[in-house]
């Protein structure tokens, strides 16, 4: 079997020709950005609307809800998105999706979907850890997942054949990066929630940090 290139592209009995190939790696990405727009909504639909008999009480409760629900809202809401640019770009490098990749998307795809449940908790929970400790595993194991994604695409072949050398890299590097911060703020959460929040913050610097090692590195 062959690709548009002359490119002989791995014999596998999840796709027969190049037409059902298109197909399944299609519908494969418009679940998922299905998916991941529901979960999006979903974070909305949980949000507390402010209260009170006066204007003035409805802005203190509004000031009330807004550090920890409405935060916690725009937070969670920027995490998804992240994950779907970096979902979004790893496609534009896959050529086949074999059954594997499938299970490992329907994974991902099952840990954003908890995003808003992590998110309520994690809002609700006040000060005990609970809530940044199942936000962490939750979003951690969302990185760790396009980790997994990345590696099994490199190492089955199913990167397109223009795909640029180490067309992986910059994911692996991002994703691992933002793994590594949320599995250490665990820790951290248990000593103090506040302040296993504010390590999430961390999660740019290592990511900006590794990436630009990454590139210096392949220089």
């Amino acid at each position: 079997m062959s690709d548009l290139n002359g490119t002989e592209i791995q014999r596998s009995p999840h796709f027969a020709d190049e037409e059902d190939r298109r197909h399944v790696r299609d519908r494969v990405i418009f679940f998922s950005d299905a998916v991941i727009a529901i979960a999006m909504t979903l974070l909305a639909l949980e949000l507390p609307v402010p209260h009170g008999r006066t204007a003035a009480e409805a802005w203190h409760s509004f000031l009330e809800l807004l550090p920890e629900e409405y935060l916690n809202f725009v937070i969670s809401f920027g995490v998804i998105a992240a994950f779907w640019t970096a979902h979004h770009q790893y496609f534009r490098h896959i050529h086949a999706v074999d059954a594997a990749l499938r299970r490992y998307n329907l994974g991902w795809l099952f840990l954003i979907v908890v995003v808003p449940f992590a998110t309520r908790v994690n809002s609700q929970d006040g000060h005990f850890p609970l809530g940044p400790v199942l936000y962490a595993i939750v979003i951690s194991g969302i990185a760790l997942m396009m980790v997994f994604m990345a590696l099994h695409a490199v190492r089955a072949h199913l990167l397109r054949p223009q795909a640029p050398p180490h067309a992986m890299r910059r994911l692996l590097v991002g994703a691992g990066a933002a793994a590594a911060v949320f599995l250490l703020s665990i820790p951290v959460s248990f000593a103090s929630p506040s302040w296993g929040k504010y390590f999430w913050l961390l999660t740019i610097v290592a990511s900006r940090a590794a990436t630009y090692l990454s590139r210096r590195r392949a220089a």
